[in-house]
């Protein structure tokens, strides 16, 4: 996994003019910090920034409004972590925080919880996460049964398996990925990439290959147990967002954009416009704009892409980062900037 890159912030405010016709217009959001991470709380929209050198959690209402979470590390590297990934149930929020350090220049995480008012790290042992047989996390997700962080673990029988962390009494726990379909052998090799909340369970998504053919994968769990599905004709599955009993599924297949849409076993690919996808590539989940599953994309100038067409976004420029639906709104990080679909 990598860490989130952001371009350098741009001197734009409010909305662009002079766009394509069918562009669609965006205001900018003022904030004191870059953002990183986007979650949605209720109706409202979960930041993670990082001013220069420390993490911070902001929330943003509805109407607006801006505000600060008291956040409280608990460690060193907790004081200048990046943000991994924020989840919330609507009461609790969970993050993944990290940054590089010590001889080897690995990822040191932090874990944190709580609530639109506070955030604290809550510190974990060095091999919750770290240590002999660590791999990467993803980030983590809201299940019914509670938070999990989904991350890679050295597998007992070739590479990394797929491993997923539960919650309790402020501790971390790596449950065995041995004997489940996250488990990677000789003959099969797994790598994720992102996770979503699926309903009352989680869906990861990324890549596996077998006997030398690569395809894209996704491994679903209904709250007790895993089970995996291989996507139609592509390469990788890279984000995903599911609502409404369906997931949406992103990636690329021989360099171009691939998009799925299913759950389960029934997975279909859908047709879209033409955009590059290359291995280096990150993509935002999809989030759903006036009924239609739309991808925000830096494609020439970031554009709105769906199933049907794709037009111009006026106002954000460069990477995008994360993109999430609040209180009936729809953002998107993309520069290094927050943005507002207007």
């Amino acid at each position: 996994m990598r860490r989130l890159t952001l371009a350098v912030l741009l001197l734009l405010t409010g909305c662009s003019s002079g766009g394509a016709d069918n562009a669609a217009g965006f205001t900018a959001v003022d904030l004191t910090a870059t953002p990183e991470a986007l979650a949605t709380h209720n109706d409202l929209l979960v930041i993670g920034t990082r001013p220069v050198d420390h993490p911070e959690l902001v929330t943003r209402s509805a109407d607006g409004r801006i505000s600060n979470s008291r956040l409280t590390p608990a460690t060193p590297y907790g004081k200048e972590a990046h943000w991994y990934g924020i989840t919330s149930d609507g009461t609790t929020i969970t993050g993944v925080g990290g940054e590089r350090g010590g001889a080897h220049g690995n990822v040191r995480w932090s874990a944190w919880t709580g609530d639109t008012r506070a955030i604290t790290e809550k510190p974990q042992a060095f091999s919750t996460f770290g240590g002999y047989g660590a791999g990467e996390l993803i980030g983590p997700v809201r299940t019914a049964a509670g938070p999990l962080i989904i991350g890679t673990w050295q597998s007992a029988k070739a590479g990394l398996d797929i491993a997923a962390w539960t919650y309790a009494a402020d501790t971390w726990t790596r449950q065995p990925s041995a004997g489940t379909v996250l488990e990677s052998s000789q003959e099969l090799l797994r790598f994720p990439l992102a996770v979503t909340q699926n309903g009352d369970g989680a869906l990861v998504v990324g890549w596996q290959i077998a006997k030398g053919v690569v395809s894209a994968a996704v491994w679903q769990y209904d709250g007790t147990t895993w089970t995996t599905a291989t996507l139609p004709d592509g390469d990788a599955a890279l984000a995903a967002r599911c609502w409404n009993g369906t997931c949406q599924v992103v990636g690329r297949a021989k360099g171009k954009l691939a998009w799925w849409s299913g759950t389960g076993a029934d997975w279909r690919k859908i047709t879209t416009p033409d955009v590059p996808v290359n291995d280096d590539m990150t993509l935002a989940a999809p989030v759903d704009v006036n009924g239609t599953p739309t991808l925000f994309v830096d494609h020439g100038g970031v554009k709105m892409v769906s199933e049907k067409d794709e037009r111009p976004a006026d106002g954000p420029s460069g990477a995008v980062v994360a993109a999430e639906k609040a209180g009936g709104q729809v953002f998107v990080i993309a520069g290094g900037r927050l943005w507002r679909l207007s």
